[in-house]
């Protein structure tokens, strides 16, 4: 294969490798697909040399468009510039691509492919960004080295060389180098705060179904599909609770209701989070969070959360109903602090329920049929604590209803009425409407509540991933002595429902191990802080330690610990040690004769005074010879020729190679023997 058509196709490779990294983080987008095809195109097929003028005209009158819009949409519309920016960058991409071999545009590919990984990187950098820097790495390499001997040999007018595959999977190999040291520096020096990050992961397109500013209960016709997108991922540094999948994750608050949407009020209230604390008391427990559903800020939970602590570039904020958001571009990742304890039913027995709610909205009814509140007389009839009247209407849901993910058929059915009365099925937002109206109805307070039930327990990686399948409603009673305490009238066995409908698909355990990848990447790469660089550095000292001891992390694991022996390690390194050795004393042993023929030229003529810089390639060392006029620097120069074309070209003749070796060397001792005469006299 011809340098020239090798290296126009290395480049455009590594710049496609670039382009991955970027889509990983910024989505494909029209300019990312039409700058893979003109990439793509340009490893194939190439324009004749004549077109170079037209494809550098059509390019400039690209780029001056694009400039135009640019300005228009950033004066005149007020958008955002960076779209457009990243596009021109596409578009120069793909034309310096699609240029003819002769246009010598090496260094302007390198630039631009290189400006386009950076720009990957204020992005959303996931393991897919890791993919395309490592091919972008190993490819660079090879196109660096490949587009040096394009140059040197059209200088020195060497003819056309050929490339083995051996010498690509070498200088690939050399890459490797490059990647380990990398590793090195991000292993000594931990990742700075993500406060630079611009771009970030808020997530795009709309609500979650499930999860969205407003509850309905008037859909109907069809079911509700499944939504398998990991939203987020809980981690617990203080160990899982017992039942870590049935976690209710609180969202947002909704007081007002018309009948048939509920919507969030302006005025409603809550405990601050000390009052919390100090009534609901310990033990507490802090969960790290990762992400949220796209297209909401909403701060996740299990109610009550006390304490959120940002560990991105995140500002959190709560409102008056207790409901927790946050602003800013980052991905959201935070730690929120909650209580394991819950008042007891005797505890919520014995206090005052003669306190107002915090809201008129908590206790508001919209106009339904008379017998949903002679369904509520008749439920807590008998009951005077409040406690007592919840209990009786969660239990008479959960144990006389049947959940569903079906939609009623007609609007007519798509009702309260319809589902208290007639139907008796439905799915979540029915349950918790229901629970709601009914004990509004007795004048306790109430409001309906939208987050997340469970998730899926990775054990492997220890995290929970609660996927958009797990959007789910339940409802909030107010206690004045102790807040709002939570209570789902779902009946139970909802979470396996929804497991179920989630794996239904063949591609769940390919999502589920994806989900785990991207998870580990998040956890070692994005968030590497100081904390978990000193963790690596305690770990790794531990183990050289007393013999090796390594236990696990998590302080409860009574497993047995393994102990390595220092002895036993040392002879493995040792044995390692040697067989590199070994590999390279071989390597040199299975030199080609030109080689071992070009190497004893060269040293001859450095013994005798012709000494050349260590890095100097075999044309470098012939152009010395030949500037300073050394003794058969003719003979030298045609040796290396020979050599160049048995070592890169598959060809040369080896028998001429070493007769012009031996009359370079003849002529060098016979200048060094006369000097030596001349010396005696």
């Amino acid at each position: 294969m011809r340098l020239a058509r090798l290296h126009r196709r290395l480049v455009s490779a590594m710049a496609l490798a670039a382009l991955v990294a970027y889509a990983a983080g910024a989505g494909v987008t029209a300019a990312v697909l039409a700058a893979a095809a003109g990439l793509a195109l340009s490893i194939g097929w190439l324009p004749p040399p004549g077109a170079g003028a037209g494809i550098e005209r059509v390019t400039r009158f690209g780029v001056l468009a694009l400039c135009a819009w640019l300005a228009y949409a950033a004066v005149v519309l007020g958008q955002d510039f960076m779209p457009g920016v990243m596009a021109m960058l596409l578009f120069l991409l793909a034309g310096e691509a699609l240029r003819p071999l002769d246009a010598h545009n090496d260094m302007r590919l390198y630039s631009l492919s290189f400006a386009l990984l950076i720009a990957a990187t204020a992005y959303y950098p996931g393991p897919a960004f890791a993919l395309g820097f490592v091919a972008y790495v190993g490819l660079a390499v090879l196109a660096m080295m490949v587009g040096y001997l394009r140059r040197e040999t059209e200088r020195f007018r060497a003819g056309e060389a050929r490339v083995g595959r051996r010498f690509l999977w070498t200088t690939a190999a050399l890459s490797l180098v490059t990647l380990g040291m990398s590793a090195g520096v991000f292993v000594l020096f931990p990742r700075l705060p993500r406060a630079w990050n611009v771009q970030g992961r808020r997530g795009a397109g709309g609500e979650v179904a499930g999860f969205s500013d407003n509850v309905s209960i008037a859909d109907f016709g069809g079911r509700i599909g499944s939504n398998p997108q990991v939203m987020f991922r809980a981690e617990f540094p203080d160990g899982p609770p017992p039942e870590v999948e049935e976690i209710h994750w609180r969202g947002r608050s909704f007081e007002i209701f018309d009948g048939a949407t509920w919507v969030r009020s302006a005025f409603s209230g809550d405990l601050e989070p000390g009052e919390y604390a100090r009534r609901w008391g310990g033990p507490y427990r802090r969960i790290r969070i990762f992400g949220g559903p796209p297209g909401t800020d909403v701060i996740f939970g299990p109610a009550p959360v006390l304490r959120v602590i940002p560990r991105s570039a995140i500002r959190v904020f709560r409102g008056r109903s207790g409901d927790l958001f946050y602003g800013g571009t980052d991905n959201p990742v935070y730690v929120a602090w909650t209580t394991d304890a819950r008042p007891s039913d005797d505890r919520l027995r014995a206090g005052d329920d003669s306190s107002a709610a915090p809201s008129s909205a908590a206790t508001s009814l919209p106009a339904f049929d008379p017998r949903v509140l002679r369904l509520a007389d008749s439920l807590t009839a008998g009951l005077t604590a409040r406690i007592d009247q919840v209990r009786a209407v969660e239990g008479w849901l959960k144990h006389n209803f049947t959940y569903t993910l079906d939609l009623p058929a007609s609007g007519r059915e798509a009702t309260l009425e319809a589902f208290l009365f007639t139907r008796r099925r439905g799915h979540c937002e029915y349950f918790s409407t229901a629970m709601a109206m009914l004990l509004r109805a007795k004048g306790i307070p109430t409001r309906n509540v939208n987050g997340f039930l469970g998730g899926e327990w990775n054990a492997g990686a220890g995290y929970l991933a609660v996927t958009g399948d797990r959007a789910h409603s339940w409802v909030e009673v107010w206690f004045p002595e102790w807040g709002w305490v939570p209570f789902d009238p779902t009946p139970a066995g909802t979470a396996a429902l929804l497991d179920r409908a989630a794996r239904g698909s063949w591609l769940w355990p390919a999502r589920i191990w994806m989900d785990g990848l991207e998870y580990r990447w998040n956890r070692w790469v994005l968030d590497y802080d100081l904390d978990r660089q000193l963790g690596v550095f305690h770990r790794v000292s531990a183990f050289f330690s007393q013999g090796g001891e390594r236990t696990g992390a998590d302080p409860q694991d009574r497993r047995e610990p393994v102990r390595f022996a220092t002895p036993w390690l040392l002879a493995v390194l040792a044995g390692g040690l040697a067989l590199v050795l070994t590999r390279g004393l071989r390597g040199r042993r299975r030199l080609s004769p030109s080689s071992r023929t070009y190497l004893s030229l060269r040293r001859a003529y450095e013994r005798a005074g012709w000494t050349t810089d260590a890095g100097d390639g075999p044309l470098a060392f012939a152009e010395r010879l030949a500037r300073d006029r050394a003794p058969g620097a003719e003979d030298a120069a045609r040796a290396v020729d020979l050599y160049l074309r048995a070592r890169f070209g598959g060809g040369g003749d080896h028998d001429e190679l070493a007769r012009r070796a031996a009359s370079a060397r003849a002529q060098l001792r016979k200048k060094a023997s006369r000097r030596d005469a001349e010396a005696l006299r």
